[in-house]
């Protein structure tokens, strides 16, 4: 093809080669939309694995080991989805097949069963693996190689991931306020249904079937931004070093790159994956063990839900600023190389961790007040048992108190948050828990708790206002009646008129019930060893925005290393290594089943110095991995 040819089938796929083309603001929302959606399920996951009353009352290691495995199938998904989509689909159909499996697991979540669960875990995979590695590689493919755009335009493609991120924890924890779990997957769901119309809406504009020809074939960077943004990271172009423009530059570089042996530049990128797994799996506890700090042990009004949305918040205040820094340095001659930022980055993750051990030695130290044990939450766990046995508690009674089930077959107290019931339809949800533990059948309990009450102001009225939690039963009781519910069970439920639904006094009754009576003397040393204590937001917001840093500074050059220094004949291995590792990694964070059993600070503590240990590893071997990776 000529030259003057291909700049005008270039110009037909991009339009004014000095302007982004139309089609990179429709990938753009269809991207915002659909990682609306995928963070949208993550941030409510885990608490919803766990949630009694709506989910399934799962222990926090049942929950961490459900989400490691998920992570690791979806992080490596795109290797197989990118594969079928050059083989087989193309990518914009690709995208499309893998909308509408992200639509049907984020609506099968709307159900309330675990069939549905493992499902839609499975639909979800499939539906990352067709959609995520091809809708980035459509972003490429709008431009002409050698386009000075392309890298800003990833940069903006990775700004709507953190857009969508941000949102959806927000939107996420407003809804299941107000209406449930069930309810904010249905808006997931909602979110794919927005991001599948924006690509079929503008599909002439995203990829024109005229214009296929003049597809380049994507260089080496164009390959790695795609697969960066394909597990969420950030493209090359956020900061990495300007490669210059001229071409004698360039071959120039590469020709010191040519010149290093296969097996050095080989093996300096298994460190480079080593790095990787270190730090996703350390990185990734957001969904996870800090989920469940944000939400036990720090002092604010809302769900750990909300905790996912600093991380994306943060990426999008730092990254402009940290472009501008590294660019301020290239132009001195002093930006720091790959390897180096990388170190760095590894060093921030773990000085990350270091501030939320401070903040949980601080928390741990605290000695409860009565009116903080009066108004507070509770759990109980492998940790507290033992520090029960500590305490003189006998290991009978104490072990009892995490071991024991109920007639359902699930844990009548292990790892449950027992909170204050403020309202008489939260309470109500607490008896219907209690009905099923009991052996109350599923069919009756559920008519127990969706009884209709048609003064919604008294079903939603807070305690201590006009009507008593009696005449709240008295009315409910008559409607359960009409819908069927046996007599026997109207009985057990009537049996909680007189009961406090503060969260020490359920904890009282309950650890009682397990024990039978036995733990009424030792009650006071339970509520203090499992009262959850609180401090400041301000610890995990520092926490995130060091870790933010370091995510900055680490996770963009990975796979543009990866496409630099791996041979030729071996750049495709390479690359589905980096998406192992980061595989691997993903399924590294069930570390997290030992946030139970370890202290917060101990937890934190290991973590930090795992990514530190690293960090010093990769500073070690700075020298051999510069001589390994010249000129990055």
């Amino acid at each position: 093809m000529s030259a003057n040819a291909e700049t005008l089938n270039n110009a037909a796929v991009t339009g004014d080669l000095n302007k982004h083309p139309l089609g990179l603001y429709a990938l753009f929302g269809t991207e915002m939309w659909e990682r609306f959606s995928f963070y949208s399920m993550l941030a409510l996951f885990t608490l919803y694995l766990q949630d009694p009353k709506e989910g399934f009352g799962w222990t926090t290691g049942e929950a961490t080991s459900l989400y490691a495995n998920y992570l690791m199938f979806v992080y490596a998904s795109p290797l197989i989805g990118g594969l079928i989509a050059d083989k087989i689909t193309g990518y914009r159909k690709a995208v499309m097949i893998g909308g509408f499996f992200f639509m049907a697991g984020h609506g099968l979540l709307s159900i309330p069963a675990l069939w549905a669960v493992y499902l839609a875990l499975t639909c979800l995979v499939i539906g990352n693996g067709f959609f995520k590695p091809n809708v980035s590689t459509m972003v490429g493919n709008l431009y002409p190689e050698g386009s000075q755009l392309k890298d800003r335009a990833y940069n903006i493609f990775y700004m709507g991931i953190n857009v969508g991120a941000f949102l959806a924890p927000i939107v996420m924890e407003i809804v299941r306020q107000n209406f449930g779990f069930h309810a904010a997957f249905a808006v997931a769901a909602f979110g794919m249904v927005i991001s599948v119309a924006i690509l079929w809406k503008w599909k002439a504009i995203v990829e024109d079937p005229d214009a296929l020809a003049a597809r380049q074939r994507g260089g080496a960077d164009q390959q790695a931004d795609a697969a960066a943004t394909a597990v969420d990271a950030p493209p090359h172009g956020i900061s990495h070093q300007d490669e210059g423009s001229d071409a004698a530059y360039a071959r120039g570089k590469q020709a010191l790159m040519d010149a290093v042996p296969d097996w050095k530049r080989i093996m300096a990128l298994i460190v480079i994956f080593l790095i990787v797994i270190v730090f996703w799996m350390v990185f990734h506890q957001n969904g996870s063990t800090l989920t469940y700090w944000a939400d036990d042990n720090t002092a604010w009004n809302v769900t750990g839900t909300i905790s996912n949305s600093i991380n994306p918040g943060w990426i999008i205040i730092l990254t402009f600023p940290l472009v501008w820094f590294w660019g301020m340095l290239a132009k001195r001659g002093r930006e720091p190389s790959t390897p180096t930022k990388m170190a760095i980055g590894m060093t921030l993750t773990g000085l990350s961790f270091f501030v939320l051990y401070f903040a949980a030695t601080a928390g741990e130290g605290q000695k409860p007040t009565a009116e903080q044990l009066a108004s507070g939450s509770f759990r109980i766990n492998s940790r507290v048992v033992d520090q029960l046995k500590g305490d003189g508690v006998p290991a009978d009674i104490a072990d009892s108190l995490i071991s024991t089930k109920g007639k359902d077959e699930s844990y009548i107290l292990n790892d449950r948050k027992v909170a204050t019931d403020s309202s008489f339809a939260s309470a109500l949800s607490t008896i219907v828990v209690n009905l099923k533990s009991d052996g109350v059948p599923e069919i009756q309990a559920k008519k127990v708790g969706d009884v209709e009450i048609e003064d919604k102001d008294l079903r939603e009225a807070k305690f201590g206002g006009t009507r008593t939690f009696t005449e709240y039963l008295t009315i409910a009781t008559g409607k359960m009646r009409a819908d069927g519910v046996p007599e026997d069970v109207l009985a057990k439920v009537n049996a909680y008129q007189n009961t406090d639904f503060t969260a020490d006094a359920k904890l009282a009754d309950t650890a009682n019930k397990v024990t039978g009576g036995r733990a009424a003397p030792h009650m006071a040393t339970i509520l203090d060893r499992a009262y959850l204590f609180q401090v400041s937001p301000f610890w995990l917001l520092l926490a995130y925005g060091i870790l933010s840093l370091g995510e900055l500074m680490l996770s963009p050059m990975g796979l543009s290393l990866v496409s630099k220094v791996a041979p030729i004949r071996m750049r495709g291995l390479m690359m589905g290594g980096w998406f192992v590792a980061t595989a691997i990694g993903n399924k590294l964070t069930m570390i997290g089943i030992y946030w139970s059993i370890w202290y917060q600070s101990s937890f934190f503590i290991v973590l930090g110095c795992m990514a530190l240990i690293m960090a010093v590893v990769l500073a070690i071997l700075l020298k051999p991995l510069k001589k390994a990776m010249p000129g990055v």
